[in-house]
């Protein structure tokens, strides 16, 4: 009788691998690390399941060479988290155990010893002047019934209005029971901030993200799941964190797409945040002013309770708004006067305005007045963004750079025109216009270095800036007191998107940045421009409100079938050769068409149909029941690789996708 070792490989490979465990190499449990060979290669493996194999074998297994770990670093309770993930969005388990993991882990390297004073513990004591608001109370008294069982909540908050203090009430709570917090943001720059609001008390606080170096994050992670630490403040990937005395999770700005990963193993770390919660039989907040249309609808159907706080703290008013109409005026106007004039009383008053674009770069389009070329990214053929300060184009799909001067490539004309603006040009009409003020670009181009992100926010509260322009990034969580004005540019775009969830998230962006005005003692103003002011759907966010107009769009994605109402998978197909991509889709199709209760659309290709030399296609799989959709979707898998030239087709699955490429 041998022992057997079923082992993960951190690759994307859908099987375990059987290793036979050598009767002189010590006692191995799953959760251990264990040196292999895979192949002619030497590489390291995660051991999941052990078992005994009776009699002889058809065939000779490989012996595992060493044991990593004498004692499991990855304990069963994680595990099978891992095998949950792996399961429900149809991913490798060695891929999940790879994005799971600190890259240390994965290299076989051994634990960093844990330091003395390696965590900064705040000795100050919880505030006693801050004085609740009646929602903030009733929040918290509705919480504090569940911390030690399952609950979800949905704490529903307008910008403002203090969710941050319902939580450190409600962790406060789950400290002083001897438990540990795990607290999601959708990005790192928000984490600095928290950071410093939760160093209470000698309560020990973590960060845990992608810009620690791999030894910090190994260190981190060790110090975790040995619950060396009271509080866990990271990104989507802390999900995966072995937290021994988890007592209460909260995912921040719960409406975020960046909690949902891209590229991988496409788990969303909202959903099994809930999941994980549930399983544990420990409370889970949710917590936004724009909650996101599935969350809504489980409010619902009773499975989450939904706590509404529809209130500025110290009784602060919402910013007015007031919607500019850009389609009478000549094309040449990027900023109306009206933005002008009120940018110009904000600083006569030394307080701040803040320019909302979502797009970098300095043109989106540039074009040839002769001859009418238009610069495309030879691997994705999609035109590409002109930079202007280091005169570069880039595609920004797949990174591609290409030196400009200003010159058409295809007729070597001059006369070159800008066409749109990103945040760059913005930049410059500002600065032209505003030449004696303090002015700031944010964005992902001008926050590189590390720590930039964090100075550049402590220099805006410090009113270093007087006008700061940039992109999503300040639209989520942050607090600017002196900022009282904010301008919205050029969202049209998105109001005619035909990706699923643009108009959703140009809802939520429009709220959530509107809300970054105002947020001091002194009232606020929202400026909005747009060429399509009539617009059915911004008209009904501005004059009725997220909530209704949420409701509204609910009705619709139910009248036509869309999710959340209809559970939805993606099989895309990547290749050199399209037909090939879409003759594997085929393939794929057929086999699915032989099981009920689902529907097939497709395939297509996706909206971004070229990238990086690869036609990506999409085949979609719509069910009533998830359960089903998970069925047919895991039934076809292995099969997959008799489809002929499947070898050189790159496929994932996405189930519950965001949105499509």
């Amino acid at each position: 009788m041998k022992n057997i070792a079923k082992i993960a490989i951190i690759k994307p490979l859908h099987n375990l691998f059987d290793y036979e465990i050598p009767e002189d190499i010590g006692i191995l449990e799953p959760g251990s690390r264990v040196s292999v060979e895979f192949g002619k290669r030497i590489i390291i493996g995660v051991v999941v399941h052990i078992t005994k194999q009776d009699g002889p074998s058809s065939y000779k297994l490989k012996k595992i060479l060493e044991i990593i770990d004498k004692k499991p670093l990855i304990e069963k309770e994680t595990i099978d988290l891992f095998i949950w993930i792996s399961n429900y969005y149809h991913a490798p388990l060695g891929q999940v155990f790879g994005i799971g993991t600190p890259s240390l882990f994965r290299k076989g390297k051994k634990l960093p010893k844990v330091e003395k004073n390696i965590i900064e513990i705040n000795k100050a004591k919880l505030s006693k002047n801050i004085v609740l608001t009646k929602e903030q109370n009733d929040a918290i008294k509705i919480i504090e019934k569940s911390l030690d069982f399952y609950e979800c909540f949905l704490l529903d908050g307008i910008t403002g209005s203090g969710k941050t203090e319902v939580y450190k009430s409600i962790q406060n709570k789950i400290y002083e029971k001897g438990y540990q917090t795990l607290i999601i943001v959708p990005e790192k720059n928000l984490i600095p901030e928290l950071l410093r609001y939760f160093k209470i008390k000698n309560v020990r606080v973590i960060e845990y993200h992608s810009s620690l170096t791999p030894k910090k994050k190994f260190t981190n992670w060790n110090l975790i799941q040995n619950h060396k630490v009271d509080i866990i403040i990271g990104t989507r990937s802390s999900i995966f964190l072995q937290i021994p005395k988890l007592g209460l999770i909260i995912i921040d700005e719960e409406h975020d797409t960046s909690f949902k990963n891209n590229s991988e193993a496409r788990y969303n770390a909202r959903d099994v945040a809930v999941f994980r919660a549930k399983n544990k039989n420990i409370p889970i907040i949710l917590g936004s002013a724009t909650p996101s249309s599935e969350t809504i609808l489980n409010v619902s159907k009773n499975k989450y309770t939904h706590i509404k706080m529809r209130n500025r703290i110290n009784n602060q008013s919402l910013p007015a708004l007031n919607v500019i109409n850009m389609s009478n005026r000549k094309k040449s106007i990027i900023i109306s006067e009206e933005v002008i004039s009120a940018i110009k009383y904000r600083i006569k008053n030394k307080e701040q305005t803040l320019i909302f674009l979502n797009r970098r770069g300095y043109s989106p389009v540039i074009t040839c007045r002769d001859c009418s070329w238009v610069p495309k990214c030879s691997a994705c053929n999609l035109n590409m963004t002109f930079h202007k300060n280091k005169n570069l184009l880039m595609c920004h799909h797949c990174g591609l750079l290409k030196k400009f001067n200003n010159i058409c490539k295809a007729c070597n004309s001059n006369d070159i025109a800008f066409i749109g603006e990103g945040t760059e040009k913005i930049e410059e009409i500002i600065k032209e216009e505003f030449s004696e003020s303090n002015i700031i670009r944010i964005d992902s181009d001008s926050t590189k270095k590390k720590g930039q992100t964090e100075e550049i926010f402590n220099d805006i509260k410090d009113n270093k800036y007087d006008i700061l322009i940039g992109t999503q990034m300040l639209s989520k969580g942050h607090n600017f007191p002196n900022v009282t004005l904010v301008v919205v540019m050029n969202i049209d775009q998105s109001l005619f998107s035909p990706r699923l969830k643009a108009i959703e998230q140009l809802a939520q962006q429009l709220i959530q940045v509107s809300g970054r005005s105002g947020r001091g003692n002194k009232k606020g103003e929202v400026i909005l421009q747009t060429s399509f002011p009539e617009n059915e759907d911004l008209n009904c966010l501005i004059k009725e409100g997220y909530e209704k107009w949420m409701q509204n769009l609910l009705l619709l994605r139910n009248n036509l079938g869309l999710p959340p109402y209809r559970n939805w998978g993606i099989i895309q197909a990547r290749s050199s050769k399209y037909l090939n991509a879409e003759k594997f889709l085929e393939n794929i199709k057929i086999m699915i068409s032989k099981h009920g209760g689902v529907e097939t659309f497709g395939p297509m290709p996706s909206v971004m149909h070229k990238r990086v030399n690869l036609y990506n296609l999409n085949l979609i799989v719509q069910a009533k029941s998830k359960a089903q959709l998970n069925y047919v979707i895991k039934d076809c898998i292995p099969h997959i690789k008799d489809i002929p030239y499947s070898n050189n087709i790159r496929w994932t699955i996405d189930i519950d996708p965001v949105d499509y490429d």
